[in-house]
């Protein structure tokens, strides 16, 4: 189509474009847009995987596309600017063309044009800045492998091949002792044959071990020859007497090193454990009981595991050797003959020794939280020896683990489950070293004055650990208190054992109640400062029931004293009467003192008013009747009298306490007018001043507000208080000048 407009002769537009190519330009120009909007979304997504950190991959480089086939070169038109640097779009009409006209289209390029024009942006390849390279997606996450519980590890395989070690054992076990009551070889004999079958076994499990698919089969065989080869040396040594006990110990220490060296090879703790487990279970049926060289074998065998074990960082092997050595040398020392206690002490010692050591370097370098048990359980055997020693010999024992383990607790670089549970152990060794040298009321005192210590180190170190096991002795002191040194009978009744037997004052028995009522009264004190150090008495949880039990416990030793020092002065009814008369006095008196400390505290005051009535409670119910004479009018008297002073001083302390916290409103200042309806004072009434030389401030400039007026100004009213003089007129009205009258 050709149109031609004669009115512009000097403009001439020639269209002629066929609505094919304008359709051909605009799929071109949107493709080239999309193009740029899906890299812009790969640049994006890189970005973001950037940002979350995600390790970039490599991804394979896309494609190149085709390069498009070159079209014959085109001279372009003067003024006329390149196609590829036009833009995509329609452009408005030129200057001079009709509306609807079609622009000239200049010298158009072939067909290929529009593949051309697409080409003009990078395709996505390893030199296009968008590359896939610099922001890959991530690959996608191989599934988690799923966790195996210890069910699923024990498979047929691994069942078949550990009950065939334990059935091997239990022949070599019959060929050791059954075959020698039987008389079928000679013990030369049983014990080569017992040596080659574990030999040929270990062989064969290192043979087993070179396939993958047999290392199963190869532990439970290491396991069952080794558990063979130390039996061997047991039987050897304790049962035929071939091996001195040195020489045995020696070889004991070698099997058991190699066996647990090859399972540290094969780094398998499952063959160790059974090696162990092999060995420990059947060597008192080899040794024929509980003799002191079960021990020592049982000591070497936790030596080698433990070594093991800490190298392979294996807790449960640890735990497994130290308890097996705990538990027999418990036995031997328990059951062992007089003559072999000694061989028993040496192995309970090393016990202790050895276990101590793995399970601090265990806790602290290793962080193996089951070595706990270990440190609890090593002094177990110690403990055991020293009760059956027993006298002086036991408690030098205990005392020396009692020192190990409390030292042990006070190391501030330790864990603090290290330091509780050494703490533990130590107090447990520490009750039996002082119980076993005394007895009856010297331990009962002993006792106590062991859980003041421990009091006085909880409130030292604020520690409610500390406390705790500090509450444990102070319980078994007052119960050994309750009933031997100090019974309720005693303090009751006249005569009673043990202060008078058979009428005859028993000097040694007061003496001993005198010092326990004293260590009950100081034990009450140190545990009211430890409960307060330690924060116990600010909770409100808890506090009414410490306040009544040290309470309690320091009546409990009070009245010990009182009746225990009248007898030892007085040893007849005279002075158990007299006692008793001070008792009740002194219980008022505490109660004054507590209800004068009570004020502005209610524990104290409750205490205070329930410490009066249990005195009152004694004058009327026993006082009344056990007493006669001037003891009960002593006590009546003395009762009443403090109560009356009580009575009226607390009365007087607690006004002065209400005027203490509510003081009275202070009235205006001197030289000022009384408010009106102000008590005490008429309306108008002022207060005199004294001669002082007035300061009046500027001219115009009142105070600020909040600083007190200069001498002669008047006071600025209270908030919400207007006052009026007599004749109800505002007495302070706005601010005035000097010399305007106030």
């Amino acid at each position: 189509m050709q149109l031609r407009i004669h009115d512009a002769p000097e403009i001439v537009i020639l269209c002629d474009m066929s609505d094919s190519q304008v359709t051909d330009d605009r799929l071109a120009a949107v493709a080239a847009e999309l193009g740029r909007l899906g890299r812009r979304l790969d640049d994006l997504g890189g970005e973001l995987l950037s940002l979350r950190g995600t390790p970039p991959e490599p991804a394979p480089a896309a494609p190149a596309d085709p390069p498009a086939a070159p079209g014959p070169a085109v001279a372009p038109t003067p003024g006329a600017a390149p196609a590829a640097q036009q833009p995509a779009g329609p452009r408005p009409p030129a200057p001079g063309t009709l509306p609807g006209a079609k622009p000239w289209p200049g010298n158009r390029p072939p067909a290929a044009a529009p593949a051309a024009r697409w080409q003009q942006f990078p395709p996505p390849g390893t030199g296009a800045p968008w590359n896939r390279q610099q922001h890959p997606y991530p690959a996608p996450r191989p599934p988690a492998a799923p966790k195996q519980n210890w069910t699923a590890s024990l498979s047929g395989a691994r069942l078949l091949a550990w009950t065939g070690g334990a059935v091997t054992l239990l022949g070599v076990v019959m060929l050791l002792v059954l075959a020698a009551s039987r008389g079928w070889f000679s013990p030369g004999a049983r014990l080569v044959a017992g040596a080659a079958l574990g030999v040929v076994l270990i062989g064969l499990a290192a043979w087993l071990h070179r396939k993958e698919t047999a290392r199963t089969g190869a532990a439970a065989v290491a396991g069952t020859g080794v558990a063979a080869l130390y039996l061997v040396v047991g039987s050897a040594t304790a049962q035929y007497g071939f091996v001195p006990p040195a020489v045995g110990l020696a070889l004991a220490v070698l099997v058991a090193a190699g066996g647990l060296g090859l399972a540290d090879v094969w780094r398998l703790q499952a063959l160790a454990i059974g090696a162990v487990v092999g060995a420990a279970v059947l060597a008192p049926i080899v040794t024929q009981g509980w003799v002191p060289l079960l021990g020592g074998l049982i000591v070497v065998l936790e030596i080698a595991a433990g070594i093991v074990a800490l190298r392979r960082n294996w807790p449960w092997l640890l735990v497994v050797g130290a308890g097996w050595a705990v538990l027999y040398t418990a036995l031997a020392a328990g059951v062992a003959r007089s003559t072999a206690l000694w061989g028993a002490g040496a192995a309970a010692i090393a016990t202790l020794v050895v276990g101590v050591a793995f399970a601090l370097y265990a806790l602290v370098k290793r962080d193996m939280t089951p070595a706990h048990g270990v440190l609890a359980s090593a002094a177990l055997p110690t403990l055991v020896l020293a009760g059956r020693l027993g006298g002086w010999g036991g408690a030098a024992l205990a005392a020396g683990a009692a020192v190990l383990m409390l030292g042990v607790a006070l190391v501030p670089t330790f864990a603090r489950p290290t330091r509780v549970v050494s703490l533990a152990a130590g107090a447990v060794a520490l009750l039996v070293a002082t119980s076993l040298p005394f007895s009856g009321e010297v331990a009962t005192a002993v006792i106590v004055g062991e859980a003041i210590g421990f009091t006085v180190a909880a409130a030292a170190l604020r520690s409610r650990i500390t406390l705790m096991f500090a509450a444990g002795f102070a319980i078994l002191g007052v119960l050994g208190a309750v009933a031997q040194p100090l019974p309720p009978t005693v303090l009751a009744l006249f005569p009673m054992p043990p202060f008078v037997r058979g009428g005859l004052p028993q000097q040694g028995a007061l003496v001993t109640g005198l010092l326990v009522a004293v260590l009950l009264v100081g034990l009450a004190v140190a545990l009211l400062v430890a409960f307060e150090r330690t924060g116990l008495l600010g909770s409100r949880d808890g506090r009414t029931a410490l306040w009544v039990i040290t309470g309690l416990v320091g009546l409990y030793g009070l009245t010990g004293i009182a009746v225990a020092l009248a007898l030892l002065i007085s040893p007849d009814r005279n002075g158990f009467v007299a006692g008793h008369a001070v008792v009740t006095v002194s219980w008022t008196v505490l109660a004054l003192v507590l209800l004068a400390r009570g004020i502005r505290n209610t524990p104290l005051r409750i205490a205070g008013l329930v410490l009066v009535a249990a005195a009152v409670a004694k004058l009327v119910l026993f006082d009344l009747v056990s007493l006669d004479g001037l003891a009960r009018v002593g006590a009546f008297l003395g009762a009443g009298l403090v109560l009356l002073a009580a009575g009226v001083r607390y009365a007087r302390l607690v006004a002065e306490a209400e005027q203490t916290d509510n003081p009275a409103p202070a009235g205006p200042p001197p030289g000022q007018p009384v408010p009106a309806g102000a008590p005490g004072q008429a309306a108008g009434h002022t207060q005199p001043t004294a001669p002082t030389q007035a300061q009046p401030s500027a001219q115009g400039q009142p105070s600020a507000q909040g600083q007190p007026p200069a001498q002669g100004q008047p006071t600025p009213p209270a908030q919400g208080r207007p006052q009026q003089d007599q004749g109800g007129r505002d007495i302070w009205g706005p601010p005035q000048g000097p010399g305007n009258p106030s």
